[in-house]
């Protein structure tokens, strides 16, 4: 792992490109880790256009591995949303090569150097693109007609949507800190808006996409890593030719500004960000049945959640998932538990040979359906085939005025909470991660906004936490509009607190049906129910998944918020709500936390994890 580089470098791969601007949005000091794998790149073999499924010409660079005339070798490809010449730094191309692979990495239409116009992201034409350049690197003389399509982030959302076309060459797939539900796992998580990444990454993309400066003077392209000219476009015709039709290309900060629901549909369009991902396209996933290895992480958005439900969703498909406590992409270790700076668990050249295991088992037809993740607090990994864990049951803590109890309060008692928008997780959390900060908790809560705080009496022996914390409240509210936020943390003897997930739920969309378990929530403009103000309500959701080891003498501790000031937006807009919470009775709030108790576990890397 290479040190933490300056705030000037930026991660070239998926949403770490909001990084650009993120110091200007957010307060507090943030650090970012290095911006790729391996400082050394291959030989580019050629870089060309290659007409893309809707006619466009996609840029495509070509990497190939030293091997004999007559040997025909498999090929990666990845598709670039910021540039296929910084998107490459962070794909181990050089090891990629080295073990015989040829790689291709071509900028999306709309985008890079590619012509054509974006209408939406992950729209239908860009998933096509991955289906045509595919079949093109099948096809060409040292190939051997099998694809490994593979991304990090936002290459990783289309390579997992390249999955579901059924094309033939694409055998496998690598998706690492990818959103199977974009509505869920980033943009709107408990249909709460994240206004941070709307914002940050909206306008960095669009500025990227535009590249003025390069349309309106040859000089200024040279300097930009995302115009990377194809061989013969030496003084930038054709690349800026390709920029004057992105010109034209949507703007997702701007359509997210009309998205309340699920099933909104963009400005002008006829289809909506929660059918970008692949939970939308589950039957396509199992129809195709390409097997995929699939990271994320604890402490990274929704990669973690998201990992979990593209496995659900593959059902016999082989599917691998590893969980970490990492940031965005694996690069550095982000276990609240510890103190910063961490080395990532996989080391990052580990992380390549499982990428590379993986690929040479899934080309041999070996891959398997497995998740393996880390455990936040200790050393250890688990690997289980259910999700969640055998022997895991959910805990039930009710909430009292101040604590968290096994039995409720007999009578009918209530606390009330005036909502402070002061609140935050601040510049450094699970969300901004994904911008390529490494997340970090140790100064949260902030002494000077003002939470709910509900503490359990210390465990008497170990446990391990694995699942989906599940909070249950009763309130009512002075307003009709409202977030609630609920983190969970762990309280250590010494009076230290250390987060581990939290969830939210915009109030409107508390209409629930409860199937097997699970909570089923469309999140749709149908099901909107707004609060009655000083009425009464359940307000039911799921915190993000998660494993830690909660150790004798430990505390939980429940943290409810009506804000986060420097990520998400405000409900409602104007207004100081004040709720009122059932902490007694027949209907007392509580939270489950699923549960078994510790036993010692694999550890890290010397087993192969």
């Amino acid at each position: 792992m290479r040190g933490v580089r300056s705030l000037s470098l930026m991660m070239a791969s998926a949403l770490a490109l909001a990084a650009i601007s993120a110091c200007a949005q957010v307060a507090g000091p943030v650090v970012r880790h290095a911006d790729h794998p391996s400082a050394d790149l291959p030989a580019r073999a050629q870089s060309l256009y290659v007409k893309g499924s809707g006619g466009d010409r996609l840029a495509v660079d070509l990497y190939l591995p030293r091997h004999a005339a007559n040997e025909r070798v498999p090929t990666l490809v990845v598709s670039s949303r910021y540039g296929r010449r910084g998107e490459v730094k962070a794909h181990f191309a050089n090891e990629w090569t080295q073990r015989g692979y040829a790689l291709v990495v071509f900028d999306s239409a709309g985008s890079g150097v590619s012509s054509g116009v974006r209408e939406a992201e992950l729209s239908d034409t860009e998933i096509a693109d991955v289906g045509a350049i595919s079949r093109w690197a099948a096809s060409q003389s040292w190939s051997n007609g099998a694809v490994v399509l593979m991304g990090l982030s936002y290459s990783a959302d289309t390579a997992d949507l390249g999955t579901t076309l059924g094309e033939p060459a694409i055998r496998a797939a690598i998706v690492r800190s990818a959103e199977s539900d974009p509505y869920r796992h980033l943009f709107f998580p408990g249909g709460v808006a994240n206004a941070m990444m709307r914002d940050l990454w909206g306008s960095a993309v669009a500025g990227r996409d535009r590249s003025v400066a390069c349309i309106a003077d040859a000089a200024a392209c040279a300097g930009m890593i995302h115009i990377g000219p194809v061989d013969g476009d030496d003084r930038f015709v054709q690349a800026r030719t390709a920029l004057r039709d992105h010109l034209a290309n949507a703007r997702l900060d701007i359509d997210l500004l009309g998205v309340t629901y699920a099933d909104d549909p963009l400005p002008g369009r006829n289809f909506s960000i929660a059918g970008m991902g692949t939970v939308a396209r589950a039957d396509a996933v199992r129809a195709a049945g390409v097997p995929a290895q699939v990271w994320g992480s604890w402490l990274d958005a929704g990669t973690a959640q998201s990992a979990l439900e593209r496995f659900a969703l593959s059902k016999g498909v082989p599917v691998e998932v590893r969980i970490t406590a990492a940031s965005h992409g694996a690069y550095a270790g982000a276990d609240p538990f510890k103190p910063q700076p961490q080395q990532p668990v996989p080391s990052v050249q580990r992380q390549f040979e499982l990428l590379a295991d993986f690929a040479d088992r899934a080309l041999a037809g070996s891959a398997t359906r497995s998740i393996r993740y880390a455990i936040l607090g200790s050393d250890a990994w688990r690997q289980t085939p259910v999700w969640p864990p055998a022997g895991v049951e959910p805990r039930r803590f009710y909430l009292g005025e101040s604590d968290l109890r096994d039995e409720p309060d007999a009578s009918e008692t209530t606390a009330s909470y005036k909502v402070d928008f002061n609140a935050t997780t601040g510049a450094a959390n699970r969300w901004t991660a994904n911008t390529g900060v490494i997340p970090d908790y140790a100064g949260w809560p902030h002494k000077d906004a003002s939470l709910a705080r509900f503490t359990s009496a210390p465990f008497t022996q170990d446990f391990e936490l694995a699942g989906a914390p599940r909070i249950a409240l009763t309130l009512s509210s002075t307003h009709e509009d409202g977030a609630v936020f609920a983190y969970l943390a762990v309280q250590r003897p010494g009076g230290r607190l250390i987060y581990l997930t939290e969830g939210m739920l915009r109030v409107l969309h508390r209409r629930v049906r409860e199937e097997g378990g699970a909570l089923e929530r469309s999140f749709r403009r149908t099901d909107v129910q707004p609060m009655v103000p000083g009425e009464m309500a359940h307000v039911v959701f799921d915190a993000f998944p998660v494993a830690a080891r909660i150790a004798a003498g430990d505390r939980l501790v429940l943290l409810l918020a009506g804000a986060d000031r420097d990520t998400f937006a405000r409900y409602p807009t104007s207004g100081d709500p004040i709720w009122s919470l059932d902490v007694g009775g027949a209907d007392a709030s509580f939270i489950d936390i699923p549960l078994r108790p510790w036993s010692s576990g694999a550890a890290g890397e010397t087993q192969g994890l």
